[in-house]
């Protein structure tokens, strides 16, 4: 991943919506200097993969312009099947031969050429009971990162981060939650993917996207209530009339089932198969992590604590200049892009 000394701007670009978090780092702490999100047209981005260009490079022209940003340096990130996260345990070795070893490493889990993807590593801290070492290693489809860089850089911002969504969302939460510890997941419920990063004692230990989100619960309303995508997406966590409600309750219920159960099971993998214990607390954002019960459904599921994250728990803004019911409602959405905005110069996943 590659920095700048410059203040960047931090921009995700989901599946539905383009968020966009901006802040400013003084003396009292990090505040908001700019906020926003927009509605990027049905299907401009299927399963993490940028299908219509010109629609996201307008959706982040139009919001750039929208919240009148002059900061053209911005982080970025990707996830899905794109992106592969390897934990591996190696040999103490030198630097060089560590950083010639990781190829070799990486083509036991990538099903292309080595040259086709991007990749980055990072050594734990600490060593394994046999005296080894953990390398955490992080690579991305050149295709599909080359096209998120692209549109940025034609909507005429300069990307000069380009993290994953995971990781990202454990910078915004190390930095809001510092007394945390422990073992935790991180789980981002967005549109098309869900990610979740279970973090022991500060450290990431496991990662994973699941190929399921929001996306589905719409498509049903759109079935069920013969709605267009742009109705849906308004009316979602809007109050809704009679006949509405009881469909809408029934089609949450079924996707809360769903979802849960996805995230129920890769926890359950991780206790099991991975880990001595199992995860004490689950932590969720993400638009989708509003539907109506879904927080109430995981935790009888997974029968532990699950928390809401708050991306503003030590994040200040100007109640002259920022809604605070406007803020609570977009805080889900835009977890990830306050990891981005939190990036500083020099940092390394």
């Amino acid at each position: 991943m590659f920095f700048s000394k410059k203040e960047l701007v931090g921009l995700d670009i989901g599946s539905n919506t383009v968020k966009l978090v901006e802040l400013r780092s003084g003396r009292s702490g990090y505040q908001l200097k700019n906020i926003g999100q927009i509605l990027l047209p049905q299907n401009s981005i299927v399963n993490k993969v940028i299908e219509d260009h010109d629609s996201v490079i307008e959706a982040v022209s139009n919001l750039i312009d929208d919240l009148r940003v002059k900061t053209k340096n911005v982080a970025i990130s990707i996830s899905g099947h794109s992106v592969i996260i390897k934990k591996v345990s190696l040999p103490r070795m030198s630097e060089k031969e560590l950083r010639e070893s990781i190829p070799w490493e990486l083509e036991q889990y990538i099903p292309q050429s080595i040259h086709d993807v991007h990749y980055d590593y990072q050594v734990m801290p600490g060593e394994t009971p046999e005296g080894n070492i953990d390398v955490l290693i992080v690579a991305a489809k050149k295709d599909v990162t080359n096209s998120y860089v692209s549109v940025v850089k034609e909507a005429g911002l300069n990307p000069v981060v380009v993290d994953v969504d995971a990781f990202a969302l454990e910078n915004m939460y190390e930095i809001n939650y510092p007394e945390s510890n422990g073992l935790l997941a991180l789980v981002n419920i967005g549109a098309s993917v869900t990610n979740i990063n279970i973090i022991h004692e500060g450290l990431s230990v496991f990662s994973r996207d699941i190929s399921t989100g929001g996306n589905q619960f719409t498509e049903e309303i759109m079935k069920e209530l013969n709605l267009d995508y742009e109705e849906v997406e308004r009316m979602k966590f809007s109050p809704l009339e009679d006949e509405q409600s009881q469909a809408f309750s029934t089609l949450a219920r079924e996707f809360n089932e769903l979802i849960c159960g996805e995230i129920k099971r890769t926890l359950d993998f991780f206790s099991s198969t991975l880990w001595t214990s199992r995860v004490g607390n689950v932590m969720i954002c993400g638009g989708s992590s509003k539907v109506t019960g879904l927080k109430d459904t995981l935790a009888d599921m997974m029968d532990t604590n699950v928390d809401f994250l708050n991306p503003f728990k030590i994040v200040g803004y100007d109640k002259d200049d920022f809604d605070p019911e406007y803020i609570e409602s977009i805080s889900p959405k835009v977890c990830v892009a306050m990891g981005l905005a939190l990036r500083k110069p020099g940092d390394k996943e």
